[in-house]
């Protein structure tokens, strides 16, 4: 991938992190819709799984806090990408995550995120 390429594909993978974050925030359904691709999955803590539609539903009831998302790493593999970050809610620490993202279709999506406490 040249350099050019490879700085697009970053712009548009923070730009998508950017939106992740932001409709957490906002409680934006449609905006995470966007960003999530239909075979997502999340991964907690043990055995927990969560899928796109689970996520999704439950967004409305996310109990109103400030958050704070810091993003410390991300990195390209060709058509897969990876961030890493933290988010506090009104100024308490609450998880790190990784979050990866592929390039399917022209267009790059959200495909999975790891979640520790």
């Amino acid at each position: 991938m040249s350099d050019a390429r490879s700085e697009a594909a970053l712009s548009e993978i923070v730009a998508l992190d950017d939106a992740w974050n932001q409709g957490y925030q906002d409680k934006d359904v449609a905006g995470l819709s966007r960003v999530l691709a239909d075979d997502w999955l999340g991964f907690g803590a043990g055995e927990l799984t969560i899928e796109r539609a689970a996520l999704l539903s439950g967004v409305p009831n996310n109990p109103d806090a400030a958050l704070t998302f810091a993003r410390q790493a991300i990195r390209l593999y060709g058509d897969t990408a990876v961030t890493r970050g933290s988010l506090t809610a009104n100024g308490v620490y609450l998880q790190s995550f990784l979050r990866v993202y592929a390039h399917r279709a022209g267009s790059w999506q959200a495909v999975a995120v790891q979640v520790v406490p």
